[in-house]
């Protein structure tokens, strides 16, 4: 009789931390279903920037110059009287491109120093300001009429294809590629520029300077 009575009790401690095993697994399967990792923090970038998701692909970052030459991917975009225009037309003379769009407010920024360099260096250096132009946010009718509203005397292009944003996986605007004459990539600017980092850019890339 005793014996049973022990037998039971042995069940009943079985069962009861059994139940208590049970519990704690559930408990912690539905806590782990809330609570959620943290996110890794994104790539720092060298200014202000916004997303210009839709129009390239992958990522754009800081090239460090001084190493090892990389010729600067091609690509076509066109011109205000629709004409085909390519970066490797260019080459010869030193190269600035700044994809933007007027819907950027860091683009926005940046542009009057843009066109304050057009107008110093525009003799000796070509610049292609081409315009992320998605049919919908930015049109050529659109971009074209920001740019001549601001009184903007810049060259003009338009990225109607995505043939640059897909060369340079443009994800983020403003960004800025500097070209040398020989057609290597010299480096790219992920953010707004001031007026200070874009003529180091240039002059940079001039004879004698590099």
């Amino acid at each position: 009789m005793e014996q049973q009575r022990q037998t039971q009790k042995t069940l009943l401690l079985l069962v009861l931390l059994l139940a208590v095993l049970v519990g704690a697994y559930v408990g912690y399967r539905a806590l782990s279903g809330r609570v959620k990792p943290a996110s890794p923090a994104g790539p720092a970038t060298s200014g202000d920037a916004v997303s210009a998701e839709g129009i390239g692909t992958g990522s754009a970052a800081d090239t460090v110059p001084g190493e090892e030459e990389t010729g600067a991917a091609d690509f076509t975009v066109y011109d205000r009287a629709g004409n085909a225009v390519s970066l490797s037309s260019f080459r010869g003379k030193p190269v600035v491109v700044n994809f933007w769009a007027t819907w950027c407010p860091p683009c926005r920024m940046e542009l009057p120093y843009f066109d304050a360099a057009y107008a110093e260096y525009g003799e000796d250096v070509a610049f292609l300001m081409v315009d992320l132009t998605d049919g919908q946010r930015d049109t050529v009718e659109s971009a074209a009429a920001f740019t001549d509203e601001a009184g903007y005397s810049y060259p003009l292009y338009f990225d109607t294809d995505f043939s640059g944003a897909a060369a340079y996986a443009v994800n983020a605007i403003p960004l800025t590629v500097f070209v040398d004459a020989d057609g290597n990539l010299v480096s790219t600017h992920l953010g707004a520029m001031d007026e200070e980092t874009l003529r180091a850019g240039i002059e940079g890339m001039l004879p004698g300077n590099e």
